[in-house]
């Protein structure tokens, strides 16, 4: 087995100790050998980035998701995302903002530290390569030990993966979210939690996202209404929109209070 770099990582960040958990912007060096295998890139949106993980060590079979809290459980590698395995290879889905030279690709979302090897390079296919009705652990408990800006920024980026872009509609959904997330006490991947999203759909869209509530999982309905409502086993919080700010920024940082009022709501548990 022979691996040849094609191009090195050029990051602000020189330690994995530093590289926050949604990765930062940087740029990639294609070797100059290699520059005609970009050719087409332009066209897609997102790539496929595989990298070698050259400081990570190779003696490991279990760790702990360190970077959100070092008392969570010990798992196995493989169902971890840890860059410490026997081999550690980086596979990570990149947005390509520009191409620079014919061989700088500029990409956002790249949790590499500088000088990073490169491997190879995909364009990421949404019909083949996005799998929505995927499902995973419960992480409610990892949701917890997370700090707040931590936790928005995964929100975030799940709302503008289904989305497209970060539009005031889904900076208030995002604030929903957070806000439904410590009022449930769960993750809001869990497969008993419902979402009915009001007239919005920029905040529609934002909810499914990081929900992955869909009509075929049952787990989407329709308020009827103005209203947004997520709803669990035993309880529901309505949210009604209050008057919100044009800017994401000032949405980002506006108090819940401001943007919208919040009804919880016992409810019902059906028998299954």
């Amino acid at each position: 087995m022979e691996l040849s770099s094609i191009g090195l990582v050029h990051s602000g960040i020189r330690s994995r100790s530093e590289m926050p958990v949604q990765g930062v912007d940087a740029e990639i060096e294609i070797y100059s050998r290699y520059s005609r295998g970009l050719s087409g890139i332009e066209e897609n949106s997102h790539l496929i980035l595989i990298c070698w993980m050259h400081e990570a060590g190779r003696d490991v079979l279990t760790a702990v998701a360190r970077k959100v809290s070092g008392d969570l459980p010990e798992k196995g590698v493989f169902s971890l995302r840890s860059p410490v395995r026997p081999n550690p290879l980086s596979v990570s889905v990149v947005r390509l903002r520009g191409v620079r030279d014919g061989r700088f690709l500029a990409l956002a979302n790249v949790d590499l530290i500088d000088e990073t090897p490169v491997i190879d390079i995909k364009p990421y296919q949404t019909g083949w390569d996005c799998v929505f009705s995927a499902t995973g652990h419960d992480r409610t408990e990892k949701i917890r030990k997370m700090s707040p800006g931590e936790y928005r920024a995964g929100l975030i980026r799940e709302a503008v993966n289904y989305h497209g872009e970060l539009c005031p509609g889904v900076a208030v959904g995002v604030r929903i979210a957070e806000a439904a997330t410590r009022i449930l006490e769960r993750d809001l991947r869990h497969p008993r939690v419902s979402v009915a999203p009001g007239p919005d759909p920029c905040i529609a869209d934002a909810l499914i996202g990081i929900t992955g509530a869909s009509p075929g999982n049952r787990r989407l309905g329709c308020s009827g209404g103005d209203r947004y409502v997520l709803s669990c086993p035993g309880k529901e919080v309505v949210f009604l929109l209050r008057d919100v700010p044009e800017s994401v920024d000032a949405i980002l940082a506006a108090g819940e209070a401001s943007l919208f009022d919040c009804t919880v709501r016992s409810r019902p548990q059906q028998k299954r």
